[in-house]
């Protein structure tokens, strides 16, 4: 008996296996030729800007396993929405910290993506674990 394979759940599978930036020009070309499938895996794929649906007790967890300079180097890649929701969790020693790092002497593209990348293998690891859940729908409360 043949065993039936899910090609949409191995797509995203692979696209988890990526580094940001591969995973980024990958979905950029397929949006190229098929719009919509990229719009699907996109919402199926957690991505560094999803890290704005996470509830402080999330973050406080994350941060466990995450150096506050890394954060601080990933949100210098940030959209300013997700930049704006994370620096609003930390508290104000933790943010004047983060906001220094942001200030500081500019830093090469692949070392701000690294530091993405380092955070989101841990966001994804307690996803699977059911530690944190990055909902997108914000009507979804969770206690």
């Amino acid at each position: 008996m043949k065993k039936k394979i899910d090609g949409f759940k191995q797509a995203i599978e692979m696209l988890k296996g990526l580094d940001l930036a591969s995973q980024q020009s990958l979905l950029a070309e397929m949006a190229r030729k098929d719009p919509e499938m990229a719009i699907k895996l996109k919402k199926n794929l957690i991505t560094f800007d999803d890290l704005e649906f996470l509830t402080v007790d999330m973050m406080k967890r994350l941060l466990k396993d995450i150096p506050l300079e890394v954060f601080g180097l990933a949100l210098r890649g940030a959209s300013k929405q997700t930049a704006t929701h994370i620096l609003n969790m930390f508290s104000t020693n933790m943010k004047n910290d983060v906001e220094e790092i942001l200030k500081g002497r500019p830093r090469p593209l692949d070392e701000v993506l690294e530091a993405q990348n380092k955070i989101m293998k841990v966001v994804q690891a307690l996803a699977e674990k059911g530690e944190i859940i990055l909902s997108k729908d914000k009507s979804e409360k969770y206690v």
